[in-house]
């Protein structure tokens, strides 16, 4: 027989025509094969050269969030690093600029304008801070007798 590897005593082991001495995967017959350094027998993303650089165990070829070890914590369909809202999945639905997970007013874009507690969608005295004090159902920004709900001016109820 001919010696294909003389002056290597270990020769090629893992029989893929590269000598021993020479060879950087010595015990994988199929090297690197997508050559990214790391031999095929160890490389928990083969085919992919790219590997997992950012780390969150998918292989970057397969990766949706590329570069975002947290990818899409919230289940939303937007990555972590480009969402306004990473921890919360419905994001801001209203369009407000507060998440909705702290959005007193979710479904208000306009929120509570007033600070009355009642979100301006359903608030009957929007702009009013006091809404109807005397439940008269006049708001007292336009109740002359705020504070009586006959709206009697002199309390002598006529």
């Amino acid at each position: 027989t001919i010696d294909s590897c003389p002056g290597d005593t270990l020769n090629d082991a893992d029989d893929d025509g590269v000598c021993d001495s020479v060879d950087s995967c010595p015990n994988d017959l199929f090297n690197d094969g997508d050559s990214d350094g790391v031999c095929d027998a160890d490389d928990t993303c083969l085919l992919d050269a790219l590997n997992d650089v950012d780390s969150d165990g998918i292989c970057d070829g397969m990766d949706s969030c590329r570069g975002d070890a947290e990818n899409d914590a919230d289940g939303d369909g937007v990555c972590d690093g480009v969402d306004s809202c990473p921890a919360d999945s419905l994001n801001d639905g209203d369009g407000d600029g507060v998440c909705d997970r702290f959005d007193s007013c979710p479904n208000d874009s306009l929120n509570d304008a007033d600070s009355d507690f009642v979100c301006d969608a359903v608030d009957s005295c929007r702009g009013d801070a006091l809404n109807d004090q005397d439940s008269d159902q006049l708001c007292t920004s336009v109740d002359s007798c705020s504070l009586d709900a006959e709206n009697d001016a002199d309390s002598d109820l006529t």
